[in-house]
């Protein structure tokens, strides 16, 4: 390609090969490039100029794509300061955004070069709250579901399960509310009473909550856990059920 240099006339010698005298500065006339001459490289060392090719030292620009050598790796610093890619900082090994955006997105998987060695968070440095759309967190290979409805408690005294959990398909027992009823299983029974001017299907019923609440006996024991937990039966002949009456059975469960 022909140049012309800034201190002589045009020349139409092939740049790439030709070596420009020390000191020369030269114009790539079909690129605009400049190029500043050394005495013995081909085609001096690009200093501007337009869309072609310019070595940065070990870099090489083309139109916006920079190159590194074979195998090398890219290095940009700023002395005490931040490299700004986009919007995203660079500070060090601490990556954030340049404007407000709340945060940094990932179009993609975010998976460990390796299996079982790195963290999420430390002891000391821990995520705030981790929000999971997918129904499962795998632990290990077991496995946690959820519907989204409910809440699992866990703490050093114990864990605080949602009403109705199940130990596979068998429902927990649930112990009394009361002080006498604390440590017994019991089955809580919903009783609805009506003054008969209304009626309710059975779907109805069901979906309603019970105007009081019955603690029966979960195991099979002839104890009165009703009583115990403070409730009223009157037995047919008028006299109140109360822990005397042990001889007396109305439900078992």
């Amino acid at each position: 390609m022909a140049f012309r240099k800034l201190v002589g006339s045009y020349k139409d010698y092939n740049l790439s090969t030709h070596i420009l005298e020390d000191g020369y500065l030269a114009v790539d006339v079909d690129t605009g490039s400049l190029v500043l001459g050394d005495g013995s490289t081909p085609g001096g060392t690009a200093v501007g100029g337009g869309a072609g090719a310019s070595s940065l030292g070990d870099l090489t620009a083309i139109g916006s794509t920079l190159t590194a050598p074979s195998n090398a790796d890219l290095t940009l610093v700023s002395s005490n300061g931040n490299v700004v890619i986009e919007g995203i900082r660079v500070a060090g090994t601490t990556i954030s955004t340049e404007d407000s955006s709340p945060g940094i997105e990932i179009a993609g998987n975010l998976i460990p070069s390796q299996d079982g060695v790195f963290q999420l968070g430390s002891a000391s440095r821990r995520w705030q709250t981790a929000y999971l759309s997918a129904e499962t967190i795998d632990l290990g290979g077991a496995t946690i579901k959820s519907d989204g409805s409910g809440a699992l408690t866990i703490a050093a005294s114990g864990a605080t399960l949602p009403e109705g959990s199940k130990v596979s398909t068998n429902p927990i027992s649930i112990l009394g509310a009361t002080g006498k009823t604390a440590a017994r299983p019991v089955q809580n029974v919903k009783v609805f009473v009506s003054d008969g001017t209304t009626t309710f299907t059975d779907d109805q019923l069901l979906a309603k909550s019970g105007d009081l609440t019955l603690e029966f006996n979960a195991t099979v024991e002839t104890i009165p856990v009703y009583t115990e937990a403070q409730q009223t039966f009157t037995l047919a002949n008028g006299t109140s059920l109360t822990d005397s009456f042990t001889d007396v059975t109305l439900f078992q469960f």
